[in-house]
């Protein structure tokens, strides 16, 4: 990455100020891939932020992602070219304001992540990004339905051991199409979606209250009904740190007609993490099976990185097992082997295409540039086109089949 600090003189021309910074960095990846891609393919992103002090403390800043994509014209123009999180900013040491592609109060809650945020409440992967948290279904070409989101807005506050956060998103009109749900009664251009989160650290002890409004979750996998529906949600969550190990409890209560809790445990022993979590659900007239559970179990010590887990969710089991050699000399060898029950089809426990037994070899070759090679041998129907298998070792998000790509970074 490369900071460029304009100069006093352009920064006067562009923005009347002489404290203005503008940071610039980008990459780009070229790739061979015959499964998902049809062959070679390329893109890349140039990235811009932009900070300006204002007086008594407070500072301005925004942020602003340009992807290039290749298509099939034949040309090098890049194809189409689209903006992703923009993010527009003001803030000083105790509060924050955004507005733009942010995250949702959801994302700074800690709890029993099992008990709100699982395969249960599909396809609820990715709760804190603003239009994931409120995603209804799959439309006929197997797309998800969000509900027309084009922009969030954040508020943040900390005092001493207090924190609190506050958001919304701005949404476009919606209509029921007659086959699949999408929202009602919502306006163009209104704030909808709220939700607040106010968290406090007692030291040995935390606590923390999630309130999120109209909650379109996916609970027809547990026999509550085939469309999603808008409902509040409440969660209270319980943490404790004792006997170097860590506790957390959580009681949600979703008016769609589930309520629960859940406790979970990690305890470090050396290299060695271990970790469980159980959680119990009321179903109003739903599922016969009203429970989840789950271990797990990571290692790391010099070069070598293991983790497994396995866990069952209402009677479906999934289980992983990963791990990574560092070789030295910037060669890193990751594989794996992930599987679960559903295959992302709409009314299943989930909507999660990461399953799939995978290699893949990464070497550095040094600046911010790489090499990397992989396989992924995906085992279920909805992963064996797909471009978004996630390892939980090395954070790789890898295309079905065999894949060869170059990347930098600027």
């Amino acid at each position: 990455m490369k900071n460029i600090l304009l100069s006093s003189a352009a920064i006067a021309l562009l923005a009347g100020a002489a404290s203005a910074e503008v940071t610039w960095s980008g990459d780009a990846e070229i790739g061979y891939n015959d499964d998902v891609e049809d062959g070679f393919y390329y893109d890349a992103g140039l990235y811009v932020n932009l900070s300006q002090e204002l007086n008594n403390g407070w500072t301005a800043s925004a942020s602003l992602d340009v992807d290039l994509e290749s298509s099939s014209d034949d040309t090098f123009s890049m194809g189409d070219v689209d903006t992703s999180d923009w993010v527009l900013s003001i803030s000083n040491d105790m509060f924050s304001l955004s507005f733009g592609d942010v995250d949702t109060a959801y994302a700074s809650f800690s709890g029993v992540s099992a008990l709100y945020d699982n395969d249960i409440f599909a396809p609820n992967d990715g709760a804190d990004d603003y239009e994931d948290m409120y995603v209804t279904g799959v439309d006929s070409d197997g797309d998800d339905i969000t509900d027309g989101a084009t922009a969030g807005i954040l508020l943040t506050a900390t005092y001493g051991d207090f924190s609190a956060a506050a958001s919304g998103i701005v949404i476009d009109e919606f209509t029921f199409d007659g086959t699949y749900y999408t929202a009602d009664d919502k306006s163009n251009g209104d704030i909808e979606y709220g939700q607040l989160v106010l968290a406090y650290d007692f030291g040995m002890f935390d606590a923390a209250l999630l309130y999120a409004e109209d909650v379109a979750f996916d609970t027809s996998g547990a026999g509550l009904g085939s469309d999603t529906g808008e409902d509040d949600m409440v969660v209270l969550s319980l943490g404790a740190a004792l006997a170097g190990a860590d506790f957390g409890f959580s009681y949600m209560d979703y008016d769609a007609g589930v309520t629960g809790f859940g406790l979970d445990v990690s305890y470090p022993v050396g290299p060695v993490t271990l970790g469980a979590y159980y959680v119990s659900y009321d179903f109003d007239g739903g599922s016969s099976e009203d429970d989840a559970y789950g271990v797990s179990v990571d290692y790391a010590d010099g070069p070598i990185t293991v983790a497994a887990y396995y866990e069952t969710v209402l009677g479906e089991d999934e289980y992983a097992i990963e791990g990574a050699y560092d070789f030295g000399m910037g060669l890193v060898v990751t594989a794996g082997y992930i599987d679960g029950d559903d295959d992302g089809s709409t009314g299943s426990f989930g909507d999660d295409d990461d399953f799939a037994a995978y290699i893949v070899a990464e070497y550095d070759l040094g600046g911010g540039a790489s090499f990397l090679a992989s396989y992924a041998d995906a085992n279920s129907v909805a992963a064996e086109s797909t471009d978004d298998i996630d390892t939980g070792v090395g954070g790789y998000e890898l295309n079905s089949g065999t894949t060869l790509a170059l990347s930098f970074e600027f």
